[in-house]
């Protein structure tokens, strides 16, 4: 028969029980290897359970000093860690989570000389309630935090089982959990309490933007609607039934509320550009494609514009040609242009309507993403079909004035030319015998006519340039002269027009200038240099000066006298523009504009350097020889008209 002994050690040593057994005065007598295993160490000799920090501290040494007094007692569940003791040293053990079952063991009818002590190891299972319990406390704080409103019902009756601090807040401080959805906020619309009921019964999310719900939102009576975009998800139990849902919700009131004056301002900025008279269109900025028009740009049209057609579809509203009338690509017209980021301004072209043919003037601006709305192209235009007209029509009328000054020009020039030889033929007669009662009566008036005479002939030299100038008949015969042999041939000319104006003409000395050019043109151009000098700085000196430097020949005219304003430098080279005043200096004001015209024909330019009050100084500068170029400039010049 087996040893009863034997097989009770055979039962302690290999039970998968971690077993202690300790003596009255708390050492440890016994233990087990899964005692070992679990605690990972085996107490020291020097350990006493009633000097176990831990315990004590815990307040479980009752425990065990109710199982020495005979009782068999079950701890809670604790942690335990032998390396925190203080009254022994243990360098590696296991933490564990443990209860002890312990029962005093005692000879038959004797006192209690030990106790028995059975350890439960549930670490993993207390570490599982406390990670669950940490994750759990660490959603509810993400939930507690979350910038959305965050709900959890349970139940068909809809019951509040968690609300966070924010919908708590959007609700005015109501007290939700543990009530219903209707119980807790009984003035909640149908539609509202639907679309939670919704959800459970088919289990498939719901989506609510921008949802309106009116409510007393702070409990005090004041009804308001505010828009909530709100997500509705089931929740489910461990066998899949739904069995309640979450609801996140954010509120959208302020981004409605602004898109809406928004639309409103779009709305009111519509009418207010369909009031406007001038035709204005908008294009998508991507794709060319027109977005919106005016009811101006409507009635130019003939009828309403189409929106959001490609231009390749919308041909009777992209049929658009140039000036000339030809028919401009997808890539050339207007709104295509300005969608690729070029800025129009005052483009001419055709637009071809169902009303008929206009001539537009569109410019663009690019107006930039901004208060919801998406970047787009902004396209004014003007109809300049009668201005058009008009252009023809004046410029039909400036080419009858410059065929009439042509005709009239050559008209008046053959009988002043009769009378202008004949007055100077009586002029040399008078001279020739000065003594006559004639000579002296008539001399200064005949001397007088025939200065009028040469002025009026001067007058209509002029006509006749500026006639010649527009319409094209300008012609530079180049030959070899020698500029500061012309200039001092026309400064001793003018000696005597200098003295009658009260001036000295000085030129001085240089040494020959020759150069490619025409000799009568050239004479014409210092002609009306040296008039023009003598007329404003009558009673001052006149200087004339030549040189030649870097292949240019270079003229200076400058005079004494009442000077020119600086804003007016470039307009005096116009046609009929003056300086001063026609009341005090006569003349039809071309002198200035012939001499540019005939100065750029033979490839040259002309400037002007003045101050009112310090005189002018006029600077001709000449090529030498002329430039294939200047022939291109020469042909632009006799097309230019007027």
């Amino acid at each position: 028969m087996p040893d009863p002994l034997a097989l009770l050690e055979g039962l302690f040593t290999h039970s998968p029980v971690p077993y202690a057994v300790f003596t009255a005065d708390g050492h440890c007598l016994l233990i087990n290897p899964a005692y070992r295993k679990m605690f990972g160490a085996e107490p020291p000799p020097e350990y006493e359970l009633f000097r176990d920090e831990l315990l004590e501290r815990l307040g479980f040494l009752a425990y065990f000093r109710r199982a020495f007094a005979g009782e068999t007692i079950q701890t809670p569940v604790f942690w335990y860690d032998v390396r925190e003791l203080e009254h022994i040293e243990i360098k590696e053990a296991n933490r564990i989570a443990i209860s002890c079952h312990c029962f005093p063991l005692a000879p038959s009818g004797a006192d209690v000389t030990h106790i028995a002590i059975a350890y439960k190891d549930v670490t993993a299972e207390l570490s599982a309630r406390e990670a669950e319990r940490a994750e759990r406390e660490k959603l509810r704080q993400l939930f507690n935090q979350a910038p959305v409103a965050i709900t959890v019902l349970r139940g068909e009756e809809l019951r509040y089982e968690f609300a966070n601090p924010l919908q708590r807040q959007f609700m005015g401080g109501r007290e939700l959990v543990g009530r219903t959805l209707t119980e807790a906020i009984p003035d909640l619309s149908p539609d509202v309490v639907a679309l939670h009921r919704g959800v459970v019964e088919t289990g498939e999310r719901a989506i609510a933007n921008e949802y309106p719900v009116v409510l007393d939102y702070t409990g005090q009576g004041r009804v308001e609607t505010k828009f909530w975009n709100i997500i509705y998800e089931p929740l489910r139990d461990e066998w899949g039934r739904v069995d309640g849902l979450v609801t996140l919700s954010f509120e959208v009131t302020e981004q409605v509320l602004a898109r809406q004056a928004v639309e409103s301002q779009h709305m009111w900025l519509e009418a207010v550009l369909d009031l406007m008279p001038m035709p204005v269109v908008m294009a998508d900025p991507r794709t060319g494609e027109l977005t919106f028009s005016n009811a101006a740009a409507d009635r130019l049209h003939g009828k309403r514009l189409h929106k959001g057609v490609p231009a390749l579809a919308n041909d009777d509203v992209f049929h658009v040609t140039d000036m000339e009338g030809r028919r401009l690509g997808q890539d050339e017209i207007p709104s295509t242009r300005a969608a690729r980021g070029e800025k129009l301004d005052g483009m001419e072209v055709i637009w071809h309507t169902p009303s008929g043919q206009h001539f537009l003037s569109i410019s663009s601006e690019l107006l930039p993403a901004m208060h919801g709305h998406p970047a787009s192209v902004v396209m004014p235009f003007l109809d300049i079909t009668r201005l058009k007209t008009v252009e023809r029509h004046l410029q039909e009328a400036i080419r009858a004035r410059d065929e009439f000054l042509s005709v009239a020009s050559h008209e008046l020039k053959t009988p002043l030319t009769s009378l202008g030889l004949r007055l100077h033929s009586l002029a040399r007669s008078l001279e020739a015998d000065p003594d006559s009662a004639i000579a002296r009566r008539h001399s200064r008036e005949v001397a007088a006519m025939k200065r009028q005479v040469m002025r009026l002939a001067e007058l209509i030299d002029g006509l006749l340039d500026v006639s010649r100038i527009s319409t094209g008949r300008l012609r530079i015969h180049r030959e070899p002269v020698d500029l500061s042999e012309l200039v001092q041939e026309m400064v001793a000319r003018f000696v005597p027009e200098a003295e009658r104006a009260g001036c000295v003409l000085e030129l001085q000395p240089s040494n020959p200038c020759e150069g490619s050019w025409d000799r009568l043109r050239l004479e014409q151009v210092v002609s009306n240099l040296l008039s023009n000098a003598l007329k404003y700085g009558a009673g001052t000196p006149v200087h004339v000066r030549v040189e030649e430097r870097d292949g240019l020949a270079r003229l200076w005219v400058r005079d004494e006298g009442i000077g020119i304003d600086a804003a007016a430098h470039a307009r005096i080279f116009q046609k009929f523009e003056r300086a001063v005043s026609e009341r005090h200096y006569g003349g039809l004001g071309l002198g200035l504009y012939v001499v540019r015209t005939l100065v750029e024909a033979m490839g040259g330019t002309i400037r002007v350097e003045s101050q009112p009050g310090e005189g002018a100084t006029f600077i001709v500068e000449l090529p030498l020889q002329p430039a294939e170029a200047q022939v291109q400039v020469l042909k632009a010049v006799q097309s230019a008209g007027s």
